[in-house]
């Protein structure tokens, strides 16, 4: 009983879902490399830097209560790489609200022209993401996914 007591109130919180259930990073990554094998492209590597860099922009969105690219203090995902010392030479950013898991997410991007586009960007190598409970509807998830390559 106390351990679901905690496990709300995280979840009330809007802690990262992977402080939670750590299995939906793996899921994610399958999911998308899934999507690239499909379209004949390499497979993404996991990039903790990246995953920072998506927590941090999806704690921040929380926060100012919006879904946008810019951080509420204006910042891009340039800066916001630039502030975890992610020397990219390629980046891409997706965000999502939805009641979906990962292979749901990965679907919804896929029909989205400019997430498509990021997903299957051959000149990406890696990923990073976080997911985060809709404090205002606990059956929605924020998604972000950050992809890079150095």
């Amino acid at each position: 009983m106390r351990l679901a007591a905690v496990l709300l109130v995280m979840l009330l919180l809007g802690r990262p879902a992977a402080a939670m259930d750590p299995v939906w990073q793996s899921e994610l990554l399958h999911a998308v490399n899934t999507a690239r094998a499909a379209h004949g492209l390499a497979p993404l590597a996991w990039n903790g830097r990246l995953a920072r860099a998506a927590a941090a922009h999806a704690a921040d969105l929380q926060s100012c209560g919006r879904i946008a690219h810019e951080g509420c203090d204006g910042s891009d995902l340039a800066r916001r790489l630039n502030r975890i010392g992610y020397g990219f030479r390629m980046a891409a950013e997706n965000l999502a609200v939805c009641a979906c898991d990962a292979d749901g997410v990965v679907r919804l991007w896929l029909g989205s022209d400019g997430h498509r586009r990021n997903l299957l960007n051959p000149n990406v190598t890696e990923l990073g993401a976080d997911t985060r409970a809709d404090p205002t509807d606990l059956r929605r998830a924020l998604w972000v996914l950050v992809l890079g390559r150095e």
